[in-house]
């Protein structure tokens, strides 16, 4: 009884690894980024991306994302003044790093752009040759 009740217990136990195996590797990509934005851009452009109307804007379908890349990374780091209220900023981000750039940067692009992944590098360059507003 005793060698039985052992191979069962070494058997759930073995199930229950791949299952927790599974689960980790099922996990959201850019999760990193995701917390970045959840924190730096939610309140404005909203959990889904959609803003607030002319406020803030829906950034779901942005040339961000596809012609104006290196610019995507300039406007995090440096913001922009307001071009349809000018009491309306994106505020700038001096307070992310490069990696919290590019990890947010890699999220914006899977979540709403064409799911190019941006490398570090990348970032480093584009912020090297910013034209700040």
């Amino acid at each position: 009884m005793s060698n039985n009740l052992t191979i069962i217990l070494v058997f759930c136990s073995i199930l229950l690894y791949g299952i927790f195996a599974l689960y980790s590797c099922a996990q959201e990509p850019f999760v990193q980024g995701k917390r970045i934005y959840e924190v730096n851009c939610g309140n404005c452009h909203m959990s889904d991306g959609h803003g607030l109307g002319d406020m803030y804007p829906d950034i779901t379908k942005s040339d961000y994302f596809t012609s104006k890349k290196t610019d995507l990374i300039c406007l995090i780091r440096h913001g922009k003044k307001g071009s349809v209220m000018e009491s309306v900023i994106m505020p700038a981000n001096k307070e992310l790093t490069e990696v919290g750039i590019n990890n947010l940067v890699n999220y914006l692009n899977y979540t709403w752009g064409d799911g190019s992944i941006s490398k570090l590098d990348d970032v480093k360059t584009a912020l090297a040759n910013c034209q700040k507003d």
